[in-house]
Order: structure tokens, then C-alpha cells, then sequence
């Protein structure tokens, strides 16, 4: 029966539906649209850390620093050595999830002239694998390859050290034997990958894997392998930590440790909250208006209908009764309005997607994704989270100015008649 009633009530005054509907579905509209954005943010930060020099997830020693962007020196490394690395890659590469896997050999030195130094992080890679890894540097990694004795050097670190393309420069570094090697470097192109290297990797020399590894002594060893993860299991690295675990021998699992890139980096961690904080402005903000609208349009209508209101009290229904009716109304404007805001944005996100997504409007959202392009989002979990909110809220409102209206007499409800 209140079912029926809240039906017939919300369509007997059309111009209050329409306009509650509308309400709704501006709010609803605006709430799916944000969280579309707000994915599409989400993935672009994903794919700038894993296209550039991160991979999807790094299998290395766990007594190694977990934080990928520590440059431990030389004497210091934790290797995987050459009969386990070999095995292991062959194995990582057999997996269904993985679509790339590449050694890596990091460490720390000193690079310069005869007049002045500065600390850098090595990163030496077997340009052919990590060009598979690391998308963003697949178009400059066949000059190391080309060049084995040369080297690839950060934007920032031309800049702070004055160092141009066509220079040698000396590299100086620990040896896994306390040896202290230094070795000539030409200079033969920049890595301008756009976020990584230019803004948390700024001290960065991209070098061949077998020329470093004569520079320290050591022989088809590495510091980690950086895996790629093919698209389809780009949203379940957990489901692909736990197979490449599996496939790792219980003495390797000892040893090795595997990690997604977040887990191995502080800066991409920061990044993130970032894009969480930003996400919860704006679903906060939209979700605030649509209560704003909802009280207000909820208290014109308790105003409007004071007399409707003292007439049901006065034939006996509860204060209980009284805001379930009420209740049902909403919960019907909210159905048929978030449903028409829904529309509206899927097709909004769809088309956006269609005309090949948007660029960072903000300096935050291009901080952190480098400029690249953003495709929404569309997430059923989240339009049903949504969905869910707004009802709540919804909920919530009416049900506390229908509770009190219902605490008014109704002899006094009945006296307000217009």
C-alpha cells in the first residue's frame, strides 16, 4: 500500500517529479562522469610508472632495498646470479600473464669530468628485453644496443652537469668486491621519458647491461627482472604476484621476493594518494550538492504538502508510516533519476573515449600522468557504488526531515492549509 501511494503521489504532481528527477540526474551525471575521470587518471598514473622504467612488477632479492629508487652502491648489492636468473626468466616468460620479462643490473656512481662529479643511478639493461618492458623507451634503447659502450643520460642530468650528446664522460663506481672501477662513457643520447626519469629519477644514466657488467666484475648476473604483464591481467597483478610466486622454486621463493611497482617505489605511492585525494574531493563535492538539492527540494515539498501530511496523521498513520511513504518517493525519483544521469554520462564517457580521450587539465593530473592522453573509466563497480551513495544520502535526508515533520500536531498540519 505505501508502495501504491508513493507511486500515485509522484505522479500527480509532475512538476515536483521533473524537477526532483532532474536534480537527481544532474547530481547522478556529474557523480559518474567524475569517477570515469577520476579512473582514467588512475590509469594514465599506472601506465606512465609502468611504460617507464618500472615495469608491472619486479621479482628481485627481498635483502635488497625495497625502494626501487634507492641507488645502492656496488658493494652492496644483492645479485641474482647467473644459472638462477636465467632459469627464472625462462620460466617468467612461459606464464600466460607475462608478456615481457628483462634483467637489470642497478647500483650507484659517481659520474663526471677531471673537474666535477656527481652521484647517479645506473640502470643497465639488455636493450632488446627491456624495450618489451618498458614501452616509453622502446624508441631510444637500440642506441645502447647499437653503442654498447655509450650511455643514455636523463634531460635533468644534461642539465645539471652540462654533459651534451657526443661527449665521454668517466663513470666511477663499487664492485660487488670493494673494488673501486671507474670506466669512459660517450654520451650518446638523452632518455626524456616524461615523468620517471625527468621527475623522480632525475639523476638517471641508462647504460648496456654487458658493458656495466664488466665495469663491476661480474658475469650475466642481475639486481632484478622487471616484468610486463599483458593487458588482460593488467587489473589482477595480485592473481599475477601469486602465479609468478608459484612458479618460483621454494629455495628461489627464500631469496626472491616479487613486487608490484607501487610496493617498490615511495614516489609512486605519493603520486597515488595524490590521485585518491582528488577522487575523494571530487566525489565529495558532487555528493554534497546532490544533498543540498535533495534537502532542499525534500523540505519544499514536507512545506508544500503540510496539509496532506496533518490528513494521513490525522486517519492514523504513524510517524514510522508517515517517512516510509516518503521514503518510497525518494527512492523512486532517485531510481528514475540516477538512471537517466547514467545515460547521460556513459554517453559523455563513451564519446570522450570515442574521440580519443583528454589531456590533464590541471598541473596535478599532468604532474602525475606526463602529459599523456586519459581514456575514462567506466566501472560497473563503481556506477553501482554510486548509485548506492546517492541513495544513501538520499535516504538519510528525507528520512530526518520526514521524521521531524511527522513530530508536528496535526491539527496545527491541517490549519496550514493554503
Amino acid at each position: 500500500m505505501i508502495i501504491q501511494l508513493a507511486l500515485r503521489n509522484s505522479l500527480r504532481n509532475r512538476g515536483r517529479l521533473l524537477l526532483s528527477t532532474f536534480a537527481i540526474a544532474v547530481a547522478s551525471m556529474l557523480l559518474v562522469y567524475a569517477t570515469g575521470q577520476i579512473g582514467g587518471v588512475r590509469q594514465a598514473l599506472v601506465r606512465g610508472m609502468t611504460d617507464s622504467l618500472t615495469g608491472h612488477l619486479l621479482v628481485k632479492p627481498k635483502e635488497a632495498p625495497r625502494e626501487f629508487f634507492d641507488a645502492s652502491s656496488g658493494r652492496r648489492m644483492h645479485l641474482i646470479d647467473a644459472a638462477q636468473l636465467q632459469d627464472v626468466l625462462a620460466r617468467l616468460r612461459a606464464l600466460e600473464a607475462v608478456e615481457a620479462a628483462a634483467p637489470r643490473l642497478r647500483f650507484s656512481a659517481l659520474i663526471g669530468n677531471g673537474e666535477d662529479s656527481t652521484p647517479a643511478l645506473i640502470m643497465a639493461v639488455d636493450p632488446a628485453a627491456e624495450a618489451k618492458v618498458t614501452t616509453d623507451l622502446a624508441a631510444i634503447l637500440p642506441t645502447l644496443a647499437k653503442h654498447p659502450q655509450g650511455a643514455l643520460v636523463s634531460r635533468h642530468l644534461v642539465e645539471k652537469t652540462g654533459i651534451a650528446v657526443g661527449n665521454e664522460i668517466l663513470v666511477l663506481t663499487e664492485t660487488p668486491s670493494e673494488v673501486f672501477n671507474g670506466r669512459p662513457y660517450d654520451i650518446k643520447g638523452h632518455a626524456d621519458s616524461p615523468v620517471l626519469i625527468d621527475e623522480y629519477m632525475n639523476a638517471m644514466f641508462l647504460v648496456n647491461i654487458d658493458r656495466a657488467r664488466k665495469m663491476i666484475y661480474v658475469d650475466d648476473v642481475a639486481t632484478e627482472i622487471a616484468v610486463r604483464v599483458r593487458p588482460e591481467w593488467r587489473d589482477r597483478l595480485d592473481d599475477v604476484q601469486r602465479h609468478i610466486a608459484a612458479a618460483l622454486s621454494p629455495a628461489e621463493r627464500d631469496y626472491l621476493g616479487v613486487y608490484t611497482y607501487a610496493e617498490v617505489a615511495s614516489a609512486v605511492g605519493s603520486v597515488g594518494r595524490i590521485a585518491t585525494g582528488i577522487a575523494a574531493i571530487q566525489v565529495g563535492t558532487v555528493l554534497f550538492i546532490m544533498l543540498i538539492i535533495v534537502l532542499i527540494i525534500t523540505r519544499m515539498g514536507l512545506h508544500e504538502r503540510r496539509t496532506e501530511i496533518g490528513m494521513l496523521m490525522s486517519l492514523g498513520m504513524t510517524r514510522a508510516r508517515l517517512a516510509g511513504l516518503f521514503l518510497a518517493e525518494v527512492v523512486f525519483k532517485v531510481v528514475v533519476g540516477y538512471g537517466i544521469g547514467l545515460a547521460i554520462a556513459m554517453l559523455m564517457l563513451a564519446g570522450l573515449r570515442e574521440a580519443g580521450g583528454m589531456r590533464a587539465a590541471t598541473l596535478v593530473e599532468q604532474y602525475m600522468n606526463g602529459g599523456k592522453i586519459m581514456m575514462p573509466v567506466i566501472d560497473p563497480f563503481h556506477i553501482a557504488a554510486g548509485f548506492v551513495l546517492v541513495t544513501a544520502a538520499a535516504v538519510a535526508v528525507t528520512f530526518i526531515s520526514c521524521w521531524k515533520a511527522g513530530a508536528q500536531d496535526a491539527v496545527e498540519l491541517l490549519a496550514a492549509r493554503k
